[in-house]
């Protein structure tokens, strides 16, 4: 019964407080056990003599009795035990089909976890090697602003930076040789066009060198011509008398006189261009050199003035000589009205002789100050002409840092205008 006891017990600790039940049974059988004991020690208590037959029925009554309680909670015991061992079976086969039904459970999401994770490689690998492909392919084909930006920590997205480091130091070192190309073709432009603008201009220089040597040349022959006629003339003539060589020495003179102020302009313009000009500067008052210059012309001038007194740095023997050209030309080639004008201008002073003629054509303007050339009015109304006057008188402005212009007067005829600075410029003289 202590035994028993323990092992239920054990099984209470086990199982829990469902098993207090065998306990009380095990009561009950140890109080019926007691009680057999009680029986038994009161018949060993009976004296020898008398009978023992009527205790042993006792005895045996209470034994069988006993034997069958103890039948009884036997087979109640063994019925609760059975009952109790088909419960654990049941509940073990129930743990079993159960952890059988987790393990298939835990076998199918292993089993789909492996397959997702194998598609998710997959699909993580397929993606990002076409990314790299792609950049690579990209690459191949020139597009150099194309990116693979891979994410991540493992080898490709490793191999896409480096690609993408790669792919940027190309661009930058593609855009950098493109910008050297760039400003070599530019520079390469530019030299080009100097050269050949120099180029242009040399043969230019040329085509006018020969065309001023013709042009003197022709020009020249001229007055060496009547030179040399008139020589002649005085040597051959035999009985001419001393008026007769005054007069060949004075057309002789005169010649020589033309051609040297021809040679003198000729001299002026050539140093012009290369820089050589030497200028008598002095202060002097534009308006005492207007009136002077009118009163010396060969037709009455119109003096118009919108100042009393102009007072400019400047040569006046130049200045007079651009002014005789200019009132020449306009009473040749002009018509009976001539204006000679002064106005301030911005920087300076400008000086405008109009006059009422046919005036020149666009195109004649265009070529007016080139040496030598002649308008076809002037060719038909004045054949002394050299050609010479504007391009020297246009040197003499652009030597005291001034500009001219010749412009359609208004109501008709043409305007020569010039203008000139308050103080010639240091870089337009020596």
């Amino acid at each position: 019964i202590a035994r028993i006891r323990r092992l239920i017990g054990a099984e209470i600790e086990v199982v829990g407080l469902e098993e207090v039940e065998e306990l009380a049974m095990l009561a009950d059988i140890e109080r019926q056990a007691e009680r057999m004991i009680t029986a038994f020690e009161g018949l060993s208590a009976v004296a020898q003599p008398e009978p023992l037959s009527p205790a042993w029925r006792t005895l045996a009554s209470q034994l069988t009795e006993i034997d069958g309680a103890f039948r009884a909670h036997l087979a109640e015991a063994l019925a609760e035990e059975a009952r109790e061992v088909r419960e654990t079976a049941d509940e073990v086969r129930e743990q079993i089909f159960g952890h059988q039904i987790l393990a298939l459970i835990a076998v199918l999401v292993a089993l789909a976890t492996a397959v997702a994770g194998l598609y998710s490689i997959q699909f993580t690998l397929k993606t990002r090697m076409e990314a790299l492909l792609g950049g690579i392919r990209s690459l191949a084909e020139g597009d150099l602003n194309r990116r693979i930006g891979l994410r991540g920590r493992d080898e490709l997205t490793e191999i896409g930076a480096t690609f993408d480091m790669m792919a940027e130091r190309i661009q930058t070192e593609t855009l950098r040789l493109s910008d050297q190309n760039t400003a070599l073709e530019e520079a390469v432009g530019e030299r080009t066009e100097r050269l050949e603008r120099l180029l242009s201009e040399a043969r230019r220089t040329e085509a006018s060198r020969r065309q001023m040597l013709s042009d003197v040349s022709h020009e020249l022959r001229t007055p060496l011509t009547i030179i040399q006629g008139e020589a002649d003339i005085a040597l051959r003539s035999r009985q001419a008398d001393v008026e007769s060589y005054r007069e060949a020495l004075s057309r002789t003179r005169d010649a020589a006189i033309h051609t040297a102020r021809l040679v003198d302009d000729l001299l002026f313009v050539a140093r012009t261009a290369e820089g050589r000009v030497r200028l008598k500067l002095d202060r002097i008052d534009l308006v005492a050199l207007l009136r002077e210059a009118s009163q010396h012309a060969r037709a009455n001038v119109h003096l118009e003035f919108s100042v009393e007194r102009a007072e400019v740095r400047a040569d006046p023997h130049r200045l007079s000589q651009v002014l005789t050209i200019l009132l020449e030309n306009a009473v040749h080639y002009g018509g009976t009205e001539v204006v000679l004008r002064l106005d301030q201008a911005l920087s300076g002073w400008r000086i405008a002789v109009m006059d009422d003629g046919p005036g020149m054509s666009d195109d004649e303007k265009a070529h007016a100050f080139e040496r030598f050339f002649r308008g076809s009015d002037a060719a038909r109304r004045y054949g002394e002409g050299s050609g010479l006057g504007l391009p020297v008188a246009l040197s003499i402005v652009e030597a005291h840092g001034g500009s001219m212009a010749l412009e359609d007067r208004d109501g008709g005829g043409l305007a020569a205008s010039l203008t000139l600075p308050t103080r010639p410029r240091l870089k337009a003289v020596q």
